[in-house]
């Protein structure tokens, strides 16, 4: 991937490869939870995390030296790196744990409520994106799906949901103000360098808090803990995250995230297909309304577009 343009990327509609290429991006991160909940079978949270940006860790730093991509970045830029790193390392916190003490289908749907958060937050630091009544009406149906889903249970679910719930939530708060800040890495730090050095320095600091927090749990690496690992790490993460920094910095932050609330859609399908999670019509509605929410939230009708086109 070559040098990426400035940060001042416009609200511009999307081409078909950004489009084509987020779509891919939502399939693969809709399985990204059903992954972490199948390596945390035979494998602690944090140990599991710990293991899956290790091996990312490693198969970018190759990519990196192969492609010759700078890992440096200027004096002026550490403070927005150290930020991206923060949240990073938080926010796989929140996806691991938090899954353990959730489902996978619901932790996906918690998870992709982050452009809801990013729509909240963008007017304050991202120029010319504006909170509408559009947007509004988007985050009072996404809202609506929230609570359903938060007060119903899935069936045959016999404990509570609610702490892990919250907790992926949270996460997804996090990633909002990651994608923020990596937005303001554009032109600055490349792609490749951004995800280097955020799983760098996260996977040993979560092998650190497993050793600490969940000694004596057992680590057993299983043929289905080596597949997970291996698709969260290589697929998901190395490419994943790669290719979603990429976006951001090209495209307007809120038009890519709009298409990511088709991932709650693949995450809850894979949910039925390996768990046999289901979900009762109440908790159909939450999920449709959440997505809903989040679409209308991050779209523009075609004429306000010529609207806003013709008076520039």
């Amino acid at each position: 991937m070559e040098k990426p343009p400035p940060s001042s990327a416009h609200d511009q509609p999307l081409d078909f490869f950004a489009t084509a290429l987020t779509i891919l991006l939502c399939a693969i991160w809709g399985g990204a939870f059903i992954g972490i909940k199948i390596s945390t079978i035979d494998m602690p949270p944090l140990g599991s995390g710990a293991a899956r940006f290790a091996l990312t860790s490693v198969v970018l730093l190759a990519w990196a030296r192969y492609h010759r991509v700078p890992l440096r970045c200027r004096q002026a830029d550490i403070g927005t790196l150290a930020v991206t790193v923060v949240l990073f390392f938080y926010i796989n916190i929140t996806a691991y744990v938090g899954t353990s003490w959730t489902t996978a289908g619901r932790a996906t749907v918690f998870f992709y409520t982050q452009p809801i958060f990013l729509a909240l937050l963008a007017p304050y630091f991202l120029p010319g994106d504006r909170l509408t009544p559009r947007k509004l009406y988007g985050l009072g149906l996404a809202l609506i799906g929230i609570v359903a889903l938060f007060f119903t249970k899935l069936s045959g679910q016999a404990t509570s949901t609610l702490a892990g719930d919250l907790f992926v939530l949270s996460g997804a708060l996090g990633s909002s103000f990651s994608g923020i800040a990596t937005k303001h890495t554009a032109g600055r730090i490349h792609p490749v360098a951004l995800i280097c050095w955020q799983s760098w320095i996260s996977w040993p600091l979560l092998g650190l808090m497993s050793w600490w927090l969940e000694a004596g749990r057992p680590f057993l690496f299983t043929n289905r803990a080596i597949l997970a690992i291996l698709y969260l790490g290589v697929i998901s993460a190395a490419f994943g995250f790669v290719a979603f920094a990429w976006l951001l910095q090209r495209n307007s932050a809120t038009r890519v995230t709009a298409l990511t609330f088709l991932a709650p859609v693949f995450g809850v399908s894979y949910s039925w297909f390996f768990f046999g999670e289901t979900f009762a019509p109440l908790q159909l509605l939450g999920v449709l309304g959440v997505c809903v929410g989040v679409y209308v939230v991050n779209s523009h009708g075609r004429k306000r577009e010529k609207a806003m086109g013709a008076g520039s």
